[in-house]
């Protein structure tokens, strides 16, 4: 058994819960399509593919943490657990702000 470090122990974690935050973006924005039409449920399916597209780079940033041993992989997954988290962050600001 590999011991990890605190860096990829919090990196997994943040992987984790970014994944949680992506499923209910994903499913908040797809419900928001059904019985819309117009330019309205275009830009609903743009926010759920960002949501989806945020999911998969959670999926291979955790798995390249995990698996990446101590080579450049590693990094790229903690870039790809970023760059998910900043698009998180971009999906709640959206969510707030259209959805009130």
């Amino acid at each position: 058994m590999r011991i990890r470090s605190k860096v990829d122990t919090a990196a997994m974690a943040l992987a984790a819960a970014g994944g949680v935050a992506h499923m209910a973006f994903f499913t908040l924005f797809a419900l928001r399509v059904i019985g819309r039409w117009g330019v309205e449920s275009i830009l609903w399916v743009v926010l759920a593919l960002l949501a989806a597209l945020g999911l998969g780079a959670n999926f291979v940033g955790y798995y390249l943490v995990k698996h990446g041993g101590k080579s450049r992989a590693k990094k790229w997954g903690y870039t790809s657990i970023a760059a998910s988290s900043f698009l998180a962050g971009i999906l709640l600001a959206v969510a707030t702000w259209t959805l009130t």
